[in-house]
């Protein structure tokens, strides 16, 4: 099955922040498992959600995963993105929309927070 993951940010102006979910993106892009990676944003950049699932169906993706780069759960997680997919999704009938959770309270993010602030000088 031709899958694509879209991992969705929820865009900045600064341009920092946007390098810096790009880096994400081609991280991700570089463990494989996907045949596309593409990154979108909620607002400020490009490409857009519904810019990046026209991009990834181009090549005939039978299903998206939606990752969303987020912490926690919040409005945009539990109302926005999933109304948006359920909204764009009858425009894309052969394709399958799954949405994963947000990074969320893992270990590894506390590990991170830790090192970071025994870091400080």
């Amino acid at each position: 099955m031709n899958k694509a993951l879209i991992i969705i940010s929820h865009g900045s102006r600064s341009q920092d922040a946007v390098n810096a979910f790009n880096q994400i993106v081609e991280l991700v892009r570089a463990k494989g498992g996907f045949d596309q990676v593409a990154g979108a944003a909620m607002e400020h950049n490009e490409p857009t959600i519904p810019q990046a699932i026209a991009q990834v169906t181009e090549t005939g993706v039978q299903e998206i995963i939606f990752a969303p780069y987020f912490l926690y759960e919040g409005i945009h997680i539990k109302e926005d993105i999933p109304h948006m997919l359920n909204e764009i999704a009858p425009d894309y009938p052969d394709v399958t929309f799954k949405l994963a959770k947000p990074l969320g309270p893992e270990s590894v993010l506390a590990d991170i927070l830790f090192e970071r602030a025994l870091a400080v000088k």
